[in-house]
């Protein structure tokens, strides 16, 4: 008993549903921290970070999108770093370090002929260095009319880009010119990864633009990195085969993202809310032990799956 009442008081206080309250500057030094690191490794050794996910697939297209994923998640933890551990008041100077990110990778990209190589056409992402550039100019430029201005085009932008390569990554893919190209279910995967991490820097970024208090900007971006690891746990769509370990991760960054956007949006409606998301992908992977592909419903129905058998024939 003592055990379960332990149980629910952590969980209580993950969710800001308890007594005990997370210090958000614990919170926003570990997302920090985290952001660096993990958009690091995912950025500079896009081949470890593969095969630490499970993610079988080792092509140029796949390689560069996980390249793409850490720039999102390394130009958030560059962000919270300025934020709330250099506690830069300028906010445009944080944007443009946060902007530099992005313009590294992009270059490294086109040097290294990423889209080349792998069948694309380069044009977009050279459209994006230059308006990178353009805005990063701007921003630490401090000017007045152009920075404000740029930096909602270009993150309005990426949030549209977004959306459409988390909801449609083969229409997606076609707008960077591989159209010739049939992406398999891995790269397909990596694109969605890649539109949910970048939608959710820009929503960080827009809603600071827009003078949303940095803590609540920072929950709100932890709401879609939560819908994120959630679709990728039980989406039908994610059919990549991660693995155990991979799929364990996923699990894990979900309730960690669960009670930062918990914790830093501070409302118990958020909290149930992210606490029913935890229960019903556990509920739903649990049966599975995390195993790739993702639940279908013919296989849940099916009195053939393993799992059917063993509960209803005892075998």
């Amino acid at each position: 008993m003592k055990y379960f009442t332990g149980s629910s008081n952590v969980l209580a206080t993950l969710l800001g549903l308890g007594q005990t309250k997370i210090d958000p500057e614990i919170l926003t030094t570990a997302m920090a921290a985290a952001g660096i690191i993990q958009g690091g490794l995912f950025m500079f050794t896009p081949n470890l970070s593969r095969k630490m996910w499970g993610i079988q697939d080792d092509s140029i297209y796949t390689l560069a999108h996980l390249e793409y994923v850490g720039a999102s998640i390394l130009s958030m933890g560059v962000t919270c770093f300025c934020l709330f551990v250099l506690k830069l008041e300028e906010t445009h100077k944080t944007v443009g370090w946060t902007l530099v990110v992005w313009a590294v990778e992009n270059s490294l990209a086109l040097l290294k002929q990423y889209p080349a190589k792998a069948g694309g056409d380069p044009t977009l992402q050279i459209l994006w260095l230059f308006l990178m550039l353009e805005t990063i100019r701007a921003c630490f430029m401090s000017a007045a009319y152009t920075y404000p201005h740029a930096v909602m085009a270009i993150y309005s932008l990426a949030a549209l880009n977004g959306i459409l390569a988390a909801v449609k990554p083969r229409l997606s893919a076609n707008m960077y010119g591989y159209r010739e190209v049939e992406l398999n279910d891995d790269q397909l995967s990596t694109l969605r990864c890649f539109g949910y991490e970048s939608l959710a820097m820009s929503v960080f970024i827009l809603g600071l633009l827009n003078d949303i208090q940095a803590h609540t900007a920072l929950g709100l971006t932890s709401m879609v990195i939560t819908a994120h690891c959630a679709h990728a746990l039980v989406g039908k769509v994610f059919n990549a085969t991660y693995g155990n370990f991979g799929s364990l991760l996923f699990y894990l960054w979900m309730i960690f993202h669960a009670s930062y956007a918990a914790n830093l949006l501070a409302t118990k409606e958020v909290g149930y809310f992210m606490g029913g998301v935890i229960a019903i992908v556990t509920t739903l992977k649990l049966p599975f032990l995390f195993e790739y592909p993702q639940i279908a419903e013919e296989e849940l129905l099916s009195k053939n799956s393993w799992w059917w058998k063993e509960v209803h024939m005892g075998i």
